[in-house]
């Protein structure tokens, strides 16, 4: 397998499965089957917007969901996952909640935040002159350049062009009949923060100390810690020793009939991923896929990065507790290893064997 057909088959898969989980939250489409895990939006559009560089359908179906749900977005999740993206991927959220915000009101005030920041690291950055396309094709060959008043104003003001969107698409407000948008009636309940994050890793978990809620949901561990200590005086989060140090929990039971009305023996409890983690190394992976498709470096460098890549995939899933296939092992051909990198995707991502033989 060439690292070019390599690279397609990969964004291939990724692709299918941002489609999957964009269905899930109610753009049109079908989602396949209930998905295992709790569906992380801040991460999922962050990665999503990167990738639909490749797929403008699913772009602008997102535009169109985030005009209808984004108000149930978390702000300051969103803040702390832009710190760690390069520039590219600034100017494109940048543009997308500008996109929003100019349709809708609530949104200027929602992510005023946001988007100074981002005009902030687009400032920051050396540019051209010459705003970035925004589209490409699945080679990575950027789309044809807009001009004029055909150009999007909003994305325009983050250095990209794309063509205005001249009909605009009607979405759905997310279901939030499934376990795996648990998030969406949580952040109903509590509002989108802290609170609502904590209840989340605490009805998939036996418990929990601030620091390691905070670390698994994205979000500052002082804020994490008072709105644990607000939820204790309820009397419905409990607290207890373990070492020396107090651990939070709650009774899952109750918990779960209360918001889903069933209870943990009656269904499998949706798995809680580090989603913030395990999206970051997807992009990371999908990079490094890009740039050696197109580089002049040895087959052994080559095979070393992507090795490199996969294993910080596999790791994340792992820590989480995920872990349904094997990353493949150091040392291979970089024929197979590619071949067994895709094979651990097809696994990860659950693709019925009929979708995968559409894309090889």
């Amino acid at each position: 397998m060439l690292l070019k057909d390599f690279r397609e088959a990969l964004l291939d898969r990724l692709l299918m499965f941002l489609w999957r989980q964009w269905s899930a939250l109610g753009i049109l489409g079908a989602s396949a089957t209930e998905e295992e895990w709790i569906i992380d939006p801040e991460p999922l559009l962050v990665f999503s917007l990167e990738l639909a560089r490749y797929e403008p359908r699913l772009f602008d179906e997102i535009l169109a969901w985030l005009v209808v749900n984004g108000e149930l977005l978390d702000t300051a999740r969103l803040r702390r996952i832009l710190l760690k993206q390069d520039v590219s991927v600034v100017r494109v959220l940048g543009g997308a909640l500008q996109w929003t915000a100019d349709r809708k009101i609530i949104y200027e005030r929602k992510w005023r935040k946001i988007l100074d920041r981002c005009q902030v690291i687009c400032e920051e950055s050396p540019s051209d002159d010459v705003a970035e396309v925004l589209f490409k094709d699945r080679s990575g060959k950027f789309h044809p350049s807009a001009h004029g008043d055909s150009r999007d104003p909003s994305f325009a003001l983050f250095h990209m062009n794309r063509p205005k969107i001249n009909v605009q698409k009607e979405a759905r407000e997310v279901p939030i009949n499934a376990c795996a948008n648990l998030r969406f009636p949580v952040r109903a309940l509590f509002g989108a923060g802290a609170k609502a994050e904590a209840i989340l890793y605490l009805l998939t978990h036996e418990g929990g100390r601030p620091r390691e809620i905070a670390d698994s949901v994205g979000l500052f561990w002082l804020s994490v810690q008072q709105a644990l200590f607000d939820l204790s005086r309820s009397g419905l989060v409990l607290t207890r020793t373990k070492g020396k140090k107090i651990e939070y929990w709650l009774s899952q039971k109750k918990w779960w009939e209360f918001l889903a009305s069933t209870s943990p023996e009656d269904r499998a409890l949706p798995k809680f991923l580090d989603w913030i983690a395990i999206f970051a190394a997807f992009s990371s992976l999908w990079k490094t896929a890009d740039e050696i498709a197109a580089g002049t470096e040895s087959d052994y460098m080559k095979n070393s990065k992507l090795q490199d890549s996969m294993e910080i995939v596999a790791r994340e899933f792992s820590r989480s507790g995920y872990d349904p296939a094997y990353a493949p092992p150091s040392g291979l051909p970089p024929e197979m290893q590619r071949k067994m990198t895709l094979r651990y995707f097809d696994i990860i991502f659950d693709l019925r064997p009929e979708l995968v033989s559409t894309l090889r």
